[in-house]
């Protein structure tokens, strides 16, 4: 099999994808350890019989809709390649405007001390770190998840982030006691009954689903941080939460509430000041 047969082997298979000719490149390209523009310069090399079976495994699993950042194991988020795997839920492009808000926030109310639930493969508090490396910053991030946890490590170790502490607890559980002057998390808010897409069956089930109602994860941060004194919460969530958030604040005597939107213009994550 040629390089270029092979191409057309994936493509094939992958007829049902978005860009089957493309993403056949990526991962062929992937198996050789070769740039992809080197695939059009040597179309006609042929390909060793291990490369062979390895290229169509691969095949095979992005058929079934894996994705291909779990194939590949890295994803690319904030200008940064990132490693992933199947215990961690893969990095969406509207996460970079939370980070983005946070860096704000980071920024003029000079905060220091930096909490993150559900810190996942660890990209939202490695990119705040790279993103404010002059700063005395300390983040301290949780995960109920093991496997999501050894994600944010090696991400860490990655990215020598040594400012950044991982805990395999729930929520704040971690530390009843320490100050947090922000709180970020981009949890669970998806309601229990609703039924995903098939490349999301392969991303953890407890990282989307939120609850019968899907809020409930967001108003236990939310009532986390009214109790630990944290002044900033930062939080994703669903485009259909505002007025879940709006009613289960209404009493809470925050200082300012305010939505922000993602690129196609719905709302993506609040932010609020106690």
């Amino acid at each position: 099999m040629t390089i270029q047969e092979a191409i057309a082997f994936g493509a094939k298979k992958l007829h049902l994808l978005e860009r089957p000719i493309l993403e056949s490149e990526i991962l062929l390209a992937f198996v050789l350890n070769k740039p992809r523009i080197y695939l059009h310069s040597h179309s006609f090399e042929t390909i060793n019989p291990f490369h062979q079976e390895y290229f169509k495994q691969l095949i095979l699993r992005r058929e079934s809709f894996e994705p291909i950042e779990y194939i590949l194991e890295k994803v690319s988020f904030y200008h940064q390649e990132f490693y992933i795997s199947k215990g961690a839920l893969i990095p969406r492009p509207e996460t970079e405007i939370l980070v983005d808000m946070a860096s704000h926030i980071i920024q003029s109310k000079n905060c220091q001390n930096i909490a993150e639930i559900g810190v996942g493969s660890g990209i939202i508090s490695i990119t705040l770190a790279l993103l404010h490396k002059s700063k005395p910053l300390e983040f301290h991030a949780s995960d109920i998840s093991p496997e999501a946890l050894f994600n944010a490590y090696v991400n860490t170790k990655k990215f020598n982030c040594s400012n950044i502490t991982l805990y395999n607890s729930a929520f704040l559980d971690f530390n009843s006691y320490k100050h947090f002057d922000l709180l970020l998390s981009n949890p669970p808010y998806i309601q229990n009954k609703t039924i995903l897409p098939k490349p999301l069956s392969f991303e953890p089930q407890q990282a989307l689903f939120g609850g019968n109602r899907g809020d409930e994860i967001l108003h236990k941060i939310i009532a986390i941080a009214k109790v630990r004194n944290i002044p900033y919460v930062i939080c994703e969530m669903g485009h259909n939460q505002r007025n879940s958030i709006l009613a289960f604040t209404k009493n809470l005597s925050v200082k300012t509430l305010e939505f922000y939107q993602d690129l196609s213009g719905l709302d993506r994550g609040f932010i609020i000041e106690f």
